[in-house]
């Protein structure tokens, strides 16, 4: 799935899909660090943005409890919560090219996973 979104990121900027898929990289060596210190039976709530990037929505949620899954955890649910009083604004212009909007972050995910195994 991660591999199909940085795919297309790269069909539009190469330098912006390396950027993308250090990030992820960066995340899942977290995720393999927190999975080690969780004791089985044990519960994480993480917490993330889809971001988009080149007009394409990430979804680290998913992606998030993929990795989870990969290291050991059953994805138990994944709550969604607009972010209220956010300082940000709803749009952007991301490429600089004036009158081009894009959508900023409007919710974040609440994944909930539970650790199964003692991988």
């Amino acid at each position: 799935m991660l591999d199909d979104f940085v795919g297309m990121i790269a069909e539009k900027d190469a330098r912006r899909a390396r950027d993308v898929f250090s990030f992820y990289f960066d995340l899942y060596r977290a995720v393999e660090i927190i999975a080690e210190k969780v004791k089985t039976g044990g519960y994480v709530c993480f917490v993330v943005g889809n971001r988009r990037v080149k007009g394409i929505e990430l979804p680290t949620d998913k992606v998030s409890a993929d990795f989870f899954e990969h290291n050991g955890f059953e994805h138990v649910k994944t709550e969604v919560r607009a972010i209220s009083n956010k300082r940000m604004p709803a749009q952007n212009s991301p490429s600089n090219v004036v009158g081009q909007k894009d959508l900023t972050m409007r919710y974040e995910y609440i994944v909930v996973l539970r650790k199964s195994s003692g991988l």
